[in-house]
Formats: structure tokens, C-alpha cells, sequence
């Protein structure tokens, strides 16, 4: 996410100066905006490659199918505990499903001790958590509420997605602000082309 932020500023820096410099110097500022669009451009390619599971050692491919009336988000929390890496956790999230909804995504699982599927509802309540401690590539899970779930997994996983969420939402308005300013950056390069053609 953090190239998707430098990407964004440094579009900003473009823009502005773009705004303040006077119409006769705008064919200076073709390849300014022109580098703008492409850094821009590469900064998304970038976030979307990374987010593939290109590179990944171990990757874990998970199929679930929403059986409740509820939307609800699913994510993934793995848990390592090895003497190299000493002990850790990170939370994966796939997607909002709807009621009958299917989703399949994956997560790195390199190393670590068990993994839970978590399935949290509107209210970011947790209607369901699995723990896997298996050692397979590929799993599919019939999501349906869970009842007697454990108090201290559910706290756990309510403070870890909690996080997650908040990173999502910090990546969608980066991605937005990325795409919006790009598109900023192309109104301007063609008034400078017009600009440029009527002199």
C-alpha cells in the first residue's frame, strides 16, 4: 500500500504544478505529466501484482460458499510459531459474500502452526471461525452460522480483522485516489496539447 500512497503524492505534486505554472511554459510540462501517468499506472499494475499469489512458496487455495441469509466477510488468520521467526500472526481478507455467494482465494502459508477461517456479518460480528491445523494446498468450507464458539478466539479474531479492515479501506481510497488523479493528469495533458495548438 505504501507505493500506492507514493504514488499518490507525488500525482498531487504534478497536479499543483501543473496549476501554478502559466499557460505559456505547459509544453515543458508534457513529459511531467506524461512521467505523472505512468508512475501512476505501474504503482496500480504493481498493487495488483503483488496481491496475486505470483512468487508465493506455499500458498494455500481456499473455496468457501456463504450457506447463511446473511452477507458476510471472510478472511483467513495464520498463526507461525517456529524458532527462526519466533511467534506471529497475519489476516488475510478475501471478500464480502453474499447469501449463496462463492469465493475463491488464497493466502501464503509458509511456516506456520494453523490457520482459522473467519466469517465476520455487517455488524463486523463473528458468525463463524474454523481452526485448521492440517497441512494441505487446497480446502473448501460450507460456511453456516457457528454456534459455541470460543470467547477468547472470538476476541482474538474480532481485534486482528478489526486491523484488517482498516488497512482495506486505506488501500481502496489510495487505489481511488490513484485512478482519479491519473484521470486529472490526462485532462490536463490533453488541454495541453489544445492549448499548444492554438498558439
Amino acid at each position: 500500500m505504501m507505493i500506492l500512497l507514493f504514488s499518490a503524492l507525488l500525482l498531487l505534486i504534478i497536479l499543483v504544478i501543473r496549476y501554478f505554472v502559466g499557460s505559456k511554459r505547459n509544453n515543458g510540462l508534457k513529459p511531467l505529466v506524461g512521467f505523472g501517468i505512468l508512475i501512476g499506472l505501474l504503482s496500480l499494475g504493481a498493487n495488483l501484482l503483488f496481491s496475486d499469489s505470483f512468487g508465493a512458496s506455499t500458498p494455500v487455495n481456499i473455496r468457501t460458499e456463504n450457506l447463511t441469509d446473511k452477507s458476510l466477510k471472510i478472511y483467513t488468520i495464520a498463526f507461525w510459531s517456529n524458532s527462526w521467526n519466533g511467534t506471529g500472526n497475519y489476516v488475510t481478507y478475501d471478500t464480502e459474500l453474499k447469501p449463496n455467494g462463492k469465493s475463491d482465494f488464497w493466502f501464503e502459508n509458509e511456516g506456520t502452526t494453523e490457520f482459522w477461517i473467519v466469517a465476520k456479518n455487517e455488524n463486523n460480528k463473528i458468525e463463524y471461525l474454523n481452526v485448521i491445523t492440517e497441512k494441505e494446498s487446497e480446502f473448501d468450507f460450507k460456511i453456516t452460522e457457528s454456534k459455541n464458539i470460543d470467547a477468547d478466539k472470538i476476541k482474538i479474531a474480532e481485534e486482528l480483522t478489526f486491523k484488517t479492515d482498516k488497512n482495506e479501506r486505506m488501500e481502496k481510497y489510495a487505489i481511488w485516489s490513484n485512478i482519479g488523479l491519473i484521470g486529472l493528469l490526462i485532462l490536463s495533458l490533453i488541454k495541453i496539447k489544445t492549448s499548444a495548438n492554438s498558439m
